[in-house]
């Protein structure tokens, strides 16, 4: 599972980068940081309210696209967001773990 921790409003253009390499799955949840308004005037960072993208994407492209995304959202920048993997070893079955990362529930034959 990638999960990319960006500004509220950009979520749609992470779900938008990853349905361009065939993503199917994603998820944007709302989020809140916790740092003070002087702390991120002091770090020169945005706003604390933030979208958290949850995608499912196969462990064979987990790389790619991490750095396919910061590449697009410049995440080397400060303040622009993080992306980081966490695997997933087992999900309620192999056809749910299918479906995360296919979008399918049929059959392969």
């Amino acid at each position: 599972m990638l999960v990319a921790i960006v500004d509220r409003g950009l979520g749609e253009k992470v779900v938008g980068f990853h349905q361009a390499q065939d993503v199917k799955v994603n998820m944007i949840c709302l989020g809140r940081g916790t740092a003070s308004s002087h702390i991120l005037d002091l770090l020169g960072l945005g706003s604390t309210e933030k979208d958290v993208v949850l995608s499912f994407v196969p462990v064979s492209r987990v790389q790619e696209a991490l750095a396919n995304l910061s590449e697009k959202m410049e995440f080397k920048k400060p303040g622009k967001g993080i992306a980081f993997s966490i695997p997933i070893n087992s999900i309620a079955g192999a056809n749910v773990l299918h479906y995360f990362t296919t979008a399918s529930l049929e059959e392969e034959e």
